[in-house]
């Protein structure tokens, strides 16, 4: 990674080519010089402590994602596996600064949020706005559908990837609106914070794609209990991490661990 070094510049030295003098601090000296080129960076790449740190985390595993939750809500708890991928988690975030831990309403992203609220001694805030996005018939009423109807709308998404492709979701734009403007909230309460956001698939995948400006809603497959870092300060988003499964490591992949 490109790090300016630390210290405090002072003024440009003598020669024909740009460098700096660099006035160290105490706690810099011990810091190694790093490469002077990042300091080109800083403002574009908000390399440097002032930016708002952006933990966005799928949620672990849930009984939904195995497709074995029978409850009689849309409301499905985590696996057994989800809860191990949460136990990591929350021995991920202990090892680093947490400031504020967020969560959506909705039971799987409130037990991720918990594990990793409950390592940093902090409180989960709920807001409603992290919600998944509502797909429509195609989502909640799967087994209703012909093989042709399934097959349609799968089609339809590949040559059309965004939300408006499935007949009756909340649509690109109301997603867009109702996630960049909670996200923005919490850059506005958490200024400078570093803040775990507990969300959901389709919340992560359309924020990155508002932060790359793609017109598409989805360009990755979120995993769950992954992180993908997003920092933020004044109307700049710079994607940091994407999809970042570290912590599972050792688990199987698919539904057994990584998936």
């Amino acid at each position: 990674m490109l790090r300016m070094p630390p210290g405090r510049r002072v003024g440009p030295t003598p020669g024909n080519h740009v460098s700096f003098a660099l006035e160290m601090t105490p706690e810099a000296e011990s810091e190694p010089r790093g490469e002077p080129v990042a300091y080109y960076f800083r403002d574009l790449l908000l390399i440097g402590g002032e930016a708002t740190r952006l933990y966005l985390v799928r949620h672990a595993q849930s009984e939904g994602n195995r497709g074995e939750y029978t409850g009689p809500d849309d409301d499905p708890p985590l696996s057994e596996v989800g809860s191990e991928q949460a136990r990591r988690l929350a021995e991920r975030f202990a090892r680093q600064r947490v400031d504020a831990v967020y969560s959506s309403a909705l039971r799987r992203t409130q037990e991720t949020a918990r594990a990793i609220a409950g390592a940093a001694n902090l409180k989960v805030r709920t807001l409603d706005d992290l919600r998944e996005v509502d797909l429509g018939q195609a989502q909640r009423d799967f087994d209703t559908y012909s093989e042709d109807e399934a097959r349609a709308v799968r089609d339809r998404v590949a040559r059309e990837p965004t939300w408006d492709s499935f007949p009756g979701s909340e649509g690109s734009a109301a997603a867009r609106r109702r996630i960049v403007a909670a996200m923005d909230s919490i850059v506005r309460e958490c200024g400078g914070e570093r803040v775990a956001v507990v969300a959901h698939a389709a919340v992560i995948q359309t924020y990155v794609s508002h932060v790359l400006g793609l017109e598409r809603d989805f360009v990755f497959y979120p995993f769950n209990a992954g992180i993908t870092s997003i920092r933020a300060q004044g109307e700049r988003r710079v994607i940091w991490r994407l999809n970042d499964v570290a912590h599972l490591d050792g688990m199987p992949p698919g539904f057994g661990g990584i998936s």
